[in-house]
């Protein structure tokens, strides 16, 4: 019997690129999307997949969508909370809304998600959680403080959660990607605004350096190779690391973090928003990120950087 899986965040990026192998390897697929009609021929003509309309931040829409994917495929073997975006920019410029919209999407988002199948999973006795986190949940960057520490809370609500349901059969298991070819930086909040004399007084050359440090890597990891590792762990629910990190950079910042003093890995990422990346710099990612890679797509307002 076909084992079925539950994933957020489908148009697009990790989610877009797990529908497509798991279906491939014969998984039945529920996928969510915002907005159905924008997204009228996503996935169309592919076997075993159903498009369902979710907004995750609509906790009433989300115990809807829970019981009509279990109604409709009857058991659920995996659910990936993948859904989510990023707010990017000096915290004093940025807006107590956007932050609240931050952690109201990738923290209270997946949590009504998880609530609404833990019943399911409980009843049934097994089951896996995948949460997506961020690398920036194992070491932060500037500039993300409200995305990764909504990415922290995800992994704590994830090791606790670990825990907490681990004798009704139920496994959780957390991702952590670093840079990949995903969409998340055409889809930016950003927590700055070229008008301000704050910010053009204050922070403007600093976050100049650091959004230049993005689009300056222009092939950088794929999204299928997440992909991968998340079907690795779906396949092997009761075994396996229980925190996965995936993509070059976010493994060797992870170590450089362990064997650096604290000030002095802080000191590498002072220095990455004091001076502008260097062609050694590009070069070394580009040896880091390997060769499995695609295109960075990237849309920043040049009145934040000009």
């Amino acid at each position: 019997m076909s084992k079925t899986i539950f994933i957020t965040g489908t148009n697009s990026g990790f989610g877009k690129a797990m529908v497509e192998l798991f279906q491939s390897k014969g998984w039945n697929v529920a996928a969510t999307v915002r907005n159905k009609s924008k997204h009228l021929d996503l996935f169309y003509g592919m076997q075993n997949v159903k498009l369902y309309e979710l907004d995750i931040t609509d906790y009433e829409q989300v115990n809807v969508v829970a019981n009509e994917v279990i109604a409709d495929f009857k058991k659920i073997d995996v659910v990936v909370n993948n859904a989510a975006y990023c707010l990017m920019g000096p915290t004093e410029t940025t807006t107590m809304e956007q932050i609240e919209n931050q952690y109201k999407t990738n923290v209270f988002g997946l949590m009504a998600v998880t609530k609404s199948f833990i019943p399911h999973f409980r009843e049934q006795k097994n089951g896996l959680f995948i949460n997506f986190a961020s690398s920036s949940a194992r070491f932060n960057y500037p500039y993300v403080a409200s995305y990764g520490g909504s990415k922290w809370a995800v992994r704590g609500i994830s090791e606790s959660l670990g825990i907490e349901l681990k004798p009704y059969g139920i496994e959780v298991k957390t991702v952590y990607p670093g840079v990949h070819a995903t969409n998340i930086f055409t889809k930016l909040d950003h927590g700055a605004n070229g008008n301000d004399p704050v910010y053009v007084k204050n922070y403007k050359n600093y976050y100049a350096n650091f959004l230049g440090a993005q689009s300056a890597v222009t092939m950088v990891t794929s999204p299928e190779s997440v992909a991968y590792d998340v079907y690795k762990a779906a396949m092997n629910p009761n075994s396996g690391k229980l925190n996965i990190v995936s993509g070059g950079d976010a493994k060797l910042f992870e170590f450089m973090k362990k064997v650096l003093s604290e000030r002095a890995f802080q000191k590498q990422l002072v220095n990455s928003i004091i001076n502008p990346i260097t062609s050694g710099g590009i070069t070394m990612f580009k040896w880091i990120l390997g060769k499995d890679i695609k295109p960075l797509l990237t849309d920043i307002p040049e009145n934040l950087i000009r």
